[in-house]
């Protein structure tokens, strides 16, 4: 028998040392590279474990509280979980610790520990019951196993928390003897910020943010400021981030206060505030347009602004030079100044490449719908209209794929720099000027009753995708007077593709935005829209027109001929004088072929009204030696050839003009020549 059998020895207990296996099963399981693991053994109330985290092997001070459980074996609930209860008392105490904590049980049976962090556990207790402190106990229902990954995840929870807990300690020390008003913000994602951070930040990125489509996010973060902030800097941004999201009025109460202190902006700055300060007051109809013009006119050598502003410029003379080729030659040649100055940032030359893939993809489309509008007035009697008929059809095929390709490089541009302004324009822009060649190529095959061999349905249903990618931006963003511009496209497409319920959805969208906004200019584009203004209820009406106009024209366009036909009855009756003087031949195209006395020349030039001496020159070689030069009269006389043949003939006003040409030539007895006649089958 050992001598330690009669001793009176204090007997072990079961749980015990099961407490102990747990606590010594836990310890392997937290890294010693970042983790302390303390035991709390003095009158333990309630906390088995005190664990500091480390980062990078030093020590944080970061700490988490572990309640721990254990149970040999343990029936688990129909959905797997376990059970035990703990006292309300106990809950109170680690929450009162101020520190994370976390429940952590083991079931020796299984070899497995779970565990619940306690703000799980009071969030379920609470949703249950608001007053459940007044119960002596509550079931802490487990289920998530300790592994790893969940100790990695515990790790990078309480980091977060701690952090959080020492920045705001900091922030309500220091900001509150300053300033016992000064706010502080919590996010849901824990982030802690004062008012003056707030300022500091705006100041520092807020036009960044703006630039990049964010001007909502600065606007939120206006909201966390409780006092009146005299920075003009600050005040000029918000301002600006109110503008893009369409919150007129709350813009220039902010441009109001950045005025006070307006001196303490750079000049560049300054110009800013003036110019969205007066676009804002025109847009609301606080100005007139004179005092607008008057405004802008002012800052139109800003350094910063003169491009936007000559941008502007630029497509209002466009405008009023009714889309002529003149007007659209000085349109973009000003483009191209601005697209090719390489000091301009890429967001100017963003914004013009976008308006001239408009307007210019708007131009071709016209001009192939006058081609073919004026092809199909001249009859297919016409010497040569089949051909140019597929003359007309390959340029404008020539014309589109250029266009097509400049808009897949700009795309490639656009992405490099990541513009999510530029996507959205260029995306609309391009979904414009295709949508309008299918409405305008469909509204001239159904008035030739030829059917396309083409279904557009799939590239509607694509070009109807784009826009609503854009018009998802726009209102992500709150950007309301772009959004109303895109959503305008959609319903287009959406009109003509007779999408009932779109349309209605779209419909009162738009006018629950212009309404809210008070946007009264934008209401007034709407109601015209929804009101018989669409592109395709607008090009149907010219398309009728043009054609109506197009039989009184080509009636005046027979006559034309018939007259010329004339000239030719009375040449071939008159009596020929015998001429010895040198004669040349020039084709002047599409009338025919004619013989001109070298020594009036200049007289045929008159009647021609070429003034060009290289052209001249030219004409001279040709005639030197035995060459018969061609002259296209449709339009202004530059060089010499054929040119664009049919293409170039403006309608009535080029015949008109040929007619006084060949009774020019009739009057000087310059003849006709036999050898080909371009109206004889007219």
């Amino acid at each position: 028998m050992d001598s330690l059998d009669n001793m009176k020895l204090p007997k072990s207990s079961e749980q015990e040392e099961l407490e102990q296996l747990s606590k010594d099963k836990l310890r392997p399981l937290f890294d010693h590279k970042l983790f302390e693991v303390r035991e709390e053994t003095y009158r333990d109330k309630g906390i088995d474990l005190l664990i500091e985290l480390k980062y990078k092997g030093n020590y944080t001070n970061f700490r988490f509280l572990v309640q721990l459980k254990a149970t040999e074996t343990k029936k688990p609930n129909v959905d797997g979980s376990y059970s035990w209860q703990i006292d309300t008392s106990n809950i109170q105490y680690l929450l009162n610790g101020g520190q994370p904590a976390y429940y952590i049980c083991y079931v020796k049976e299984k070899n497995v520990f779970y565990y619940k962090q306690l703000n799980e556990l009071v969030t379920e207790i609470s949703s249950k019951n608001e007053d459940w402190n007044n119960q002596e106990t509550h079931t802490l229902r487990i289920s998530k196993k300790l592994d790893s990954s969940s100790i990695s995840e515990i790790y990078n929870k309480v980091k977060t928390r701690c952090q959080l807990s020492r920045e705001l300690i900091e922030k309500l020390d220091i900001k509150g003897k300053k300033n016992n008003s000064t706010k502080i913000s919590i996010s849901d994602k824990h982030k802690i910020t004062d008012e003056a951070s707030i300022v500091r930040l705006v100041e520092k990125i807020g036009f960044t943010i703006i630039n990049e489509g964010r001007s909502k996010e600065v606007v939120l973060l206006n909201e966390k400021i409780s006092n009146d902030i005299k920075s003009p800097l600050y005040n000029l941004i918000v301002g600006v981030a109110h503008y893009y999201t369409s919150h007129l009025f709350d813009s220039l109460a902010f441009f109001q206060k950045a005025k006070r202190q307006k001196n303490e902006l750079s000049k560049d700055l300054a110009e800013n505030l003036e110019y969205f300060d007066t676009i804002i007051k025109f847009s609301l109809g606080l100005i007139d347009e004179k005092k607008y013009q008057e405004i802008i006119d002012s800052l139109k050598d800003s350094e910063h602004l003169k491009y936007y502003i000559k941008l502007e410029n630029t497509k209002n003379r466009y405008f009023e030079s009714l889309f002529s080729d003149e007007g659209f030659e000085v349109f973009k040649n000003e483009l191209s100044e601005i697209i090719n100055y390489n000091k301009l940032n890429s967001n100017i030359k963003f914004i013009a490449k976008c308006e001239y893939i408009l307007y210019w993809g708007k131009k071709i489309n016209m001009d192939f719908f006058q081609s073919t509008s004026r092809l199909n007035a001249l009859g297919d009697k016409f010497n040569g209209i089949q051909e140019q008929r597929i003359k007309s059809a390959n340029y404008f095929i020539s014309r589109n794929k250029e266009w097509s390709l400049y808009c897949q490089e700009l795309n490639k541009e656009i992405s490099q720099e990541k513009d999510f302004f530029a996507f959205n324009m260029s995306t609309l822009n391009q979904a414009k000027v295709r949508f309008e060649l299918i409405v305008l190529s469909e509204i001239i095959q159904e008035y030739n009753n030829t059917k396309s061999a083409v279904d557009n349905k799939e590239t509607l249903e694509n070009i109807l995708r784009n826009l609503k990618t854009v018009s998802n931006n726009y209102r992500d963003l709150q950007h309301i007077e772009n959004l109303l511009s895109s959503l305008s496209a959609e319903y287009e497409v959406s009109h003509y593709m007779k999408k009932d319920n779109e349309i209605a959805s779209i419909s009162k969208e738009m006018n629950d935005l212009a309404e809210f906004h008070d946007l009264k200019e934008s209401k007034a584009k709407i109601d015209f829209l929804l009101n018989g203004g669409t592109i395709q209820e607008h090009l149907v009406t010219l398309f009728q027109n043009t054609v109506e106009k197009s039989d009184d024209l080509k009636k005046e366009h027979l006559k034309l001929v018939d007259e010329m036909k004339a000239l030719d009855k009375l040449e071939e009756d008159k009596i020929l004088k015998d001429n010895e003087s040198e004669t040349v031949i020039i084709e002047l195209f599409p009338i025919g072929h004619f013989s001109i006395v070298r020594n009036q020349i200049n007289e045929f030039y008159d009647i021609l009204n070429i003034d060009s001496f290289k052209l001249i020159k030219h004409l001279d070689y040709f005639f030197d030696n035995g060459i018969i030069p061609v002259l296209n009269i449709f339009n202004e006389i530059k060089n010499e050839g054929y040119c664009n043949g049919m293409l170039d003939d403006k309608g009535i006003e080029s015949w008109r003009k040929i007619k006084e040409i060949r009774f020019g030539l009739y009057e000087k007895e310059f003849r006709r020549q036999k050898i080909n006649t371009g109206y004889n089958n007219v």
